[in-house]
């Protein structure tokens, strides 16, 4: 009798249970854990942490900080519907595939998990045996909330079991990309805390969004943020076209000798290191023994100091950037270019089209994937630049135009030692990466364009 009753329901319908009451039982255990045993750490200047979600709702914080705690608990406990509604859906369509249900499912197991995660990083600093077994309630839940996805999606399941030998495959890149990319973000709440080493991460004193509103108030904030803008801007307009027209007429060359030798001949500055570079640069742009401001003077010019004048400075970033790397940044259109059936340009010959019309028509068609995708990933690095060749070529006459983000995060976080000001700096540039590669993603998505996802 009780096997016929196993039978009668499929194993994704007992997957989503066993994930429901699983999710369910962690959460109560929490819930107990803190209400009825009342453990909470009292927090004092420096040390102590919260254990849970509950225990975390219950902390003093600034109202930004609480504001943000209240919506994850508000998702964690959106997250328990979405199950159970998904299950009910399950059950009342008789296991009949759905995509409302199947969402239900995805989105609620994949929020159970998460967010657990998010909350634990506030209590790997407990020390004490005796409650450490509190600290592992939001692995468990997640590992349960991940493995119920997993069995209980219908279209997930079935890719893994066909797939299964890849997946584990795949498993210890996965592994190395969690203990080295995503362990790490533990970190991220250095922005959050005034850091001392002495009591480490999780023992400073938390001061909120304090880092951030510290550098909005500063004097440098409004130059450094335009001064990154404008460079990466400007180089995005002169520097990103650059390769695909290099690229184009490389593929349109006809000897073969001639097209490697300029192909190697464009690749070799790509390996030359920014100190060396840098170091070019001033001879080359010396006022008084530089080889241009020679030429300027034998056409009866007045040398000019290049490296000591902010005006110049974005030009000759840029213009040397587009020396060094542009031929290097072909390899990508060419490999594109390689790839075009040569049936098409045969065809093209036969109709009687020109080179100029081979490349409208064959090539830059084959091209616009490609650059799409580029051209969403640059935009995603507007606030980041090369810190490295920025502070070679600084000097205190071009300050106003060469102190970007890069090189004031390495002055005042390793010359000064404000970890945690830098620290919600740099994570200031990441969001605002991150959504400006967010949106020109979907902007290609509107116009039907090749995205990145």
């Amino acid at each position: 009798m009780k096997n016929a009753v196993l039978r009668k329901y499929p194993l994704r319908f007992w997957a989503g249970i066993a994930g429901f009451a699983g999710i369910f039982t962690c959460l109560f255990l929490k819930w107990v854990t803190v209400t009825n045993a009342k453990i909470v750490i009292q927090v004092e200047e420096g040390q102590g942490q919260m254990l849970n979600l509950f225990a975390l709702l219950n902390k003093p914080e600034s109202g930004a900080i609480r504001a943000f705690l209240f919506v994850l608990a508000g998702l964690l406990i959106v997250s328990v519907l979405m199950i159970a509604l998904s299950i009910v859906l399950a059950f009342k369509q008789s296991f009949k595939p759905s995509k409302l249900q199947s969402a239900l499912t995805c989105w609620g197991f994949g929020l159970s998990a998460l967010i657990p995660l998010i909350f634990a990083v506030f209590t790997a600093s407990v020390n004490d045996p005796a409650i450490l077994r509190i600290t592992i309630l939001p692995a468990i839940q997640s590992g349960i909330a991940l493995v119920a996805m997993i069995l209980s999606s219908e279209n997930l399941s079935q890719i893994i079991k066909r797939h299964w030998q890849l997946y584990i495959l795949l498993l210890p890149a996965l592994i190395m990309v969690f203990v080295f990319v995503y362990l790490p973000m533990y970190g991220i709440q250095i922005a959050f805390r005034d850091f001392k080493a002495a009591f480490g991460i999780a023992g400073s004193k938390w001061v909120g969004l304090k880092n951030f509103t510290d550098f909005f108030a500063s004097y440098y904030a409004k130059r450094l943020l335009l001064n990154t803008f404008l460079l990466n801007l400007y180089g995005l307009l002169w520097a990103f076209p650059i390769p695909i027209i290099m690229a184009i007429f490389l593929n349109q060359l006809a000897f073969k000798r001639f097209k490697r030798f300029t192909q190697t001949a464009i690749y070799a500055p790509h390996f030359i290191s920014p100190v060396v570079m840098v170091g070019m640069l001033f001879l080359f742009l010396s006022p008084t023994s530089g080889l241009l401001n020679k030429l300027i003077e034998t056409t009866g010019g007045t040398p000019i100091a290049f490296m000591l004048e902010s005006k110049w400075f974005r030009t000759i970033f840029i213009s040397t950037d587009v020396w060094q790397h542009a031929g290097w940044n072909t390899i990508l259109y060419i490999a594109t270019l390689t790839a075009i059936d040569p049936g098409l340009y045969e065809a093209a010959t036969i109709d009687g089209a020109s080179k100029a019309q081979k490349i409208r028509y064959i090539d830059i068609p084959h091209l616009v994937p490609i650059i799409v995708m580029l051209f969403i990933l640059n935009c995603g690095a507007m606030l980041t630049s090369n810190t490295d060749k920025a502070l070679l070529m600084q000097t205190d006459p071009n300050i106003p135009t060469s102190d970007i983000i890069g090189v004031y995060v390495y002055r005042m976080g390793l010359m000064n030692g404000q970890f945690s000001y830098t620290s919600a700096i740099n994570l200031l540039v990441n969001v605002i990466n991150f959504v400006m590669i967010i949106g020109v993603n979907q902007l290609a998505k509107r116009t039907k364009q090749t995205t990145l996802f």
